[in-house]
């Protein structure tokens, strides 16, 4: 009996600690990271000119590395006008991407077409869903184009504070 109560015991108090410092530390662990965003795109971007289209197949898949914490990194053709991989939102795939307006009603298609032709690509910024949530959130993307391939690849993060100029001004630093 003494063995079950001190079992018991320990149980409770693991509970309790890991229910008042598990969230925090949670919360934090579980959004990605502006530096993260543009390593998983860049990555991604690579994928595709070593792969060809055989790269959407990976990049599709909601349970590859391209999906981790709260996102996910995302394909279009601006030249064809089309989504070609979301594993988040696998209905958007074959979509308009020009003509796309976010949850707040703003056409955000052809500013992402446009940021990621830029050299080094981009930040840009709309209103959109966390992947498994119901409430939109202002998403700020990193968008680029994939060298010698038609396409081009994003990913972003859900923050209602960072500057998109701090994080443009990041990426032009990279590319000079």
């Amino acid at each position: 009996m003494e063995k079950t109560l001190q079992a018991n015991t320990f149980t409770l108090v693991a509970a309790v600690l890991l229910l008042t410092t598990t969230p925090v530390a949670a919360s934090n662990a579980e959004r990605a990271s502006a530096d993260e965003v543009v390593a998983k795109v860049r990555q991604a971007a690579a994928l595709i000119e070593k792969e060809g289209d055989a790269a959407f197949a990976i990049l599709a898949d909601p349970s590859s590395d391209y999906v981790w914490k709260d996102t996910y990194v995302f394909v279009v053709n601006c030249d064809a006008d089309r989504v070609m991989a979301n594993p988040a939102f696998p209905e958007r795939v074959g979509g308009d991407i020009k003509l796309h307006a976010d949850y707040s009603g703003r056409p955000y298609g052809l500013e992402l077409c446009e940021t990621a032709a830029k050299a080094g690509g981009g930040w840009i910024e709309y209103v959109w869903l966390v992947p498994g949530g119901d409430t939109p959130k202002r998403k700020v993307s990193f968008v680029m184009s994939v060298p010698g391939a038609p396409y081009q690849v994003g990913a972003g993060i859900y923050d209602a504070t960072v500057s998109v100029a701090d994080l443009n001004r990041k990426i032009e630093s990279f590319t000079r």
